[in-house]
């Protein structure tokens, strides 16, 4: 794996375990307020989900934690914008994210329908995660999800987010 791949994996990790700066409700922090571009959050979550708006890091403009009340769900939401990637391009940024991503799962990543340009999904990741990378144009997102709710996978969860995330 070379460096920029690891280094993109830990900027990714790194800006989910800071994203906390904010209310999904306010601003965010020297960024794009991602919550914001989740639609109807509690059909995702269940009433009462609360989504934190995490600060800009590195190569991101924004991003967005969301929990629902109970903890059975959860989902991340990065969001990387032309302006952000600076002299990286879209697509760079995707297969960056997808080549880190295939080498913490044995199994093989795989297209998404439907979903902008150009998608790419992870399953099977370290804590049951599923991790879905899209491309729209000169924006960029990724969406981390996983479930203890019987209701629904992580895997369901993260295709209904990333749907859901408007840009």
């Amino acid at each position: 794996m070379t460096g920029r791949v690891v280094r993109a994996a830990l900027v990714f990790v790194a800006v989910l375990a800071f994203a906390s700066c904010g209310k999904s409700g306010g601003a965010s922090v020297g960024g794009v307020n991602v919550c914001a571009m989740t639609a109807q959050p509690d059909a995702l979550f269940g009433p009462h989900a609360e989504g934190v708006t995490g600060a800009k890091l590195d190569a991101f403009a924004g991003s967005c934690s969301w929990r629902s009340a109970d903890g059975r769900r959860g989902g991340d939401v990065v969001l990387y914008t032309a302006q952000s990637m600076g002299s990286t391009t879209p697509a760079e940024q995707l297969h960056h994210l997808a080549q880190a991503w295939d080498a913490t799962t044995e199994t093989p990543l795989a297209p998404v329908a439907g979903l902008g340009d150009e998608a790419q999904i992870a399953t099977d990741l370290p804590g049951y995660q599923t991790q879905i990378v899209w491309r729209k144009g000169d924006k960029v997102a990724a969406v981390l999800a996983w479930s203890g709710d019987p209701a629904i996978t992580g895997e369901a969860l993260a295709r209904r987010m990333a749907h859901a995330t408007a840009f």
